[in-house]
């Protein structure tokens, strides 16, 4: 389970710099993907890696930290304060897909 765990960081932190690198090298894509990684992309991804997770080792609060806390670089680098909420919000999706994954875990077992 270790390395599932590097692999969930690692992938977090892809996942997560990808777009604002992205938006260093190529400037004139900031208007269409700024908004578009921090309310779809990255929430989508905390939902998703949350239930992946969860489904194969059933229910694990400390992911839906890990994931949520993965931001916190990204913010500090290429955000603001004011991206805190952010982090919330990639914490509750990432929960909710704690729940569905430990559900879709017990249903695998039966």
């Amino acid at each position: 389970m270790s390395k599932k765990i590097i692999g969930i960081i690692i992938l977090s932190l892809v996942i997560y710099n990808i777009i604002p690198i992205l938006n260093d090298i190529f400037p004139e894509t900031v208007t269409y993907t700024f908004l578009l990684d921090l309310w779809f992309i990255n929430s989508l991804y905390s939902l998703i890696a949350a239930i992946v997770f969860c489904k194969k080792y059933g229910f694990k609060i400390w992911i839906s930290i890990i994931i949520a806390l993965l931001f916190l670089p990204t913010m500090f680098i290429f955000y603001n304060k004011t991206a805190y909420i952010y982090m919330i919000v990639y914490f509750i999706f990432a929960l909710i897909g704690t729940f569905i994954g430990s559900i879709l875990n017990k249903y695998k077992k039966k």
